[in-house]
């Protein structure tokens, strides 16, 4: 019986790293789907799994990813409406910070976003697929 417990335990480990990548590769995709539509040759800053809560293995694991991309001057502009509202229609909710630099995205338990630094010509996309047990 212990035999059994010891493999089930290990099946249980195999499909909850499949769910932690499964999550990680959709927050990919959809971190570099908006730094491709806010500016251009993203190079990946942050692509680490992380602890759910800092120091802590119990409480999960989590995607944290970041893309740093190029803006032309009308960035901040296109993120804020064209570009949110795109997003918007695919089923995310959009938070617009007024007077503000950033957008932010949410969809189930990812949450993605944009900053934007004009003065400097770049932008950061990051965020994570949320955390998975």
């Amino acid at each position: 019986m212990a035999a059994l417990a010891a493999c089930g335990d290990k099946e249980d480990e195999m499909v909850d790293q499949e769910k932690v990548e499964s999550v990680a590769a959709e927050a990919r995709a959809s971190i570099d789907k908006l730094a491709a539509l806010v500016g251009s040759r993203p190079q990946v800053q942050d692509d680490v799994m992380t602890d759910c809560v800092p120091g802590d293995r119990e409480s999960g694991t989590m995607l944290s990813y970041g893309v740093k991309v190029s803006i032309t001057d009308d960035a901040l502009d296109r993120l804020s409406s064209e570009i949110a509202d795109s997003f918007e229609g695919d089923g995310w909710t959009v938070k617009r910070e007024t007077y503000s630099n950033r957008v932010r995205f949410q969809r189930g338990n990812a949450t993605i976003g944009a900053t934007i630094f004009p003065g400097r010509g770049f932008a950061v996309v990051s965020g994570s697929g949320g955390c998975v047990k």
